[in-house]
Formats: structure tokens, sequence, C-alpha cells
């Protein structure tokens, strides 16, 4: 199916425990499923999975995001059948608090989608958000042209350099970051910046991504260059993401917080009310 540009949901103000942890698994999902205009792309969207699949063979791009199966031998069948919806191209497997049944992860373990980690889901009230200054050297800019969307990539491809050996899929996702982008003025639907790269002097060296489709901030690639990690510039960018959605009237903020980066949102207002099991099928290699 093509995927349409998803609408915007109104603005999320209900900051109770319950309506955070909502915000964060809505979040999430809207994301993954949300147009990126890659050849082949497709939400799968069933009564018990929903998910995004594409013809570029990249967990990066290919995922689960929400699963509700029955107990029993009947969850192993159905855990096959979402396996096989992916044709052999790798992917991440979310495993979210609401998900069933409660062993999903481990059959998912038993099955050989390898464990990867245990996610935080985390969420915060704007209305805290300080005002903690950025690094002096640090130039936090939106990215509003192609040029910027090859920085972006830049920072994605340096900052984790495992994940993007192969350079004609990491090709293909750059082009289809840059069509989508295009297509969609570089904006979210509330018009405020999607991309934001933060510079030293001439080079890109951190990134954020925001998704404002649930009606909240989503900060998704928050990634730092290695070798300028720990000095600050991942908080900085998300900062000053945040504060550009506040004066766009957004309320509450939410991500999924790597363990290196739990620490870092917590000092800057977050705070994990769920985990997810990061799952990730990987393809068989080649005979």
């Amino acid at each position: 199916m093509t995927i349409a540009p998803t609408p915007l949901a109104p603005v999320r103000t209900d900051t109770s425990g319950d309506a955070l942890r909502a915000a964060i698994q809505d979040d999430l999902a809207r994301s993954a499923i949300r147009r990126r205009v890659i050849p082949g792309e497709r939400i799968i969207r069933t009564p018990t999975v929903l998910g995004y699949v594409c013809d570029v063979a990249s967990p990066q791009v290919n995922e689960i995001v929400a699963a509700r199966f029955a107990a029993g031998s009947a969850a192993d069948a159905a855990i096959e059948a979402a396996i096989a919806r992916f044709e052999g191209k790798p992917f991440l497997w979310w495993v979210g608090p609401s998900d069933e049944p409660a062993d999903l992860s481990d059959r998912l373990t038993r099955r050989g989608v390898i464990f990867l980690d245990d996610i935080p889901g985390m969420a915060m009230d704007l209305a805290d958000l300080d005002d903690e200054p950025a690094p002096d050297e640090l130039r936090v800019a939106p990215v509003l042209d192609e040029a910027g969307i090859d920085a972006f990539h830049a920072v994605l491809s340096h900052g984790f350099p495992e994940d993007f050996v192969d350079h004609a899929t990491s090709g293909a996702i750059t082009a289809s970051s840059r069509r989508q982008a295009i297509e969609a003025g570089f904006r979210e639907p509330n018009g405020v910046p999607t991309r934001w790269v933060g510079w030293v002097g001439e080079r890109p060296v951190t990134t954020t991504r925001l998704h404002t489709g649930a009606g909240v901030a989503g900060i998704y690639a928050v990634v730092t260059v290695d070798d300028a990690r720990r000095r600050g510039y991942g908080a900085a960018v998300t900062r000053h993401v945040l504060h550009a959605s506040v004066a766009a009237g957004i309320r509450i903020a939410t991500l999924q917080a790597s363990t290196a980066g739990k620490g870092v949102y917590e000092r800057i207002g977050f705070r994990q009310l769920c985990r997810y099991r990061l799952h990730e099928w990987q393809a068989a290699p080649a005979r």
C-alpha cells in the first residue's frame, strides 16, 4: 500500500503517568509507520501486528512496533507469520509494555530474533524544560535543504559506522530521506523543522530528528560522531529542538533512550515510564 502523509494528532496536554505511557507508545508507532518515500514501503497493520516494511534490506527502516498475540502455540505461529512478512530482510522488533503474550520477548529469542537491549521509554512535561546553554562552540541549525540532509546522514554514518557498512543501503536511505524532506518542505505537519544538526565550525557533529505526528515532541536519532562525544553536544541539540517544540505549542516530549543516554535525558527532565525489549531479526548470510 502507498503510505499517505500522517495527519497531525491534537496536541497532548495530559501529563498523568498513564497518559504519558500512552504517548510514548503512540509516538513510536506513528513514527515507525510514517511515510518515508522508500521503494516498496507499506504498513503492516493487522488486528495483531503493526509495523513497516520496504524494499531496502536494513533494520534501520524495517520494524515491528506492536504485537498482541494469543497465548500458547498460537503465539509461535503468529511470530512465524510476522517474520515471513519481511521476506528475509533484517528488521527490528520492539516489544512494548502493552504487547502480548507476557513472554513474547522470550518467544522471540527462542525463535532466533536476537535480543539487543532493554530500552527505557521516557517522557517529560516541557513546562519543566530548563535553559541550560549549549557549549559555546556548538551551533544548532535546522535542516532546510538537501545539503543539510547529507550532513545529517554523515553524522549518522560516522556516529554508528557498524550500521552503515553497506554503502548502497545507506545511500538508498539517504536518498529517500531527501525525497521525503523535499515533499514535506523539510518540516513536520505543525511547521517545526524535522531534522536538526549541531555544527562545530564547518563540521556537522550531532543530530536530532523530531516527530510531532502524535501530538508530542518525539525525539529520535540523537547521534554524535564518535570523536566528539561526552562534550554535551547531544544534550544541547536535544534541548534546542525541545525549545523549538515549546514555541510551536507542544506540551509533552517522548523518547526511547539508549542505556548510555538515559542519564543525559534525565538531567534534561525526562523520566522513565515504561520499558521496551528490542530485538533484531538478522538476514541469513549469503552462501
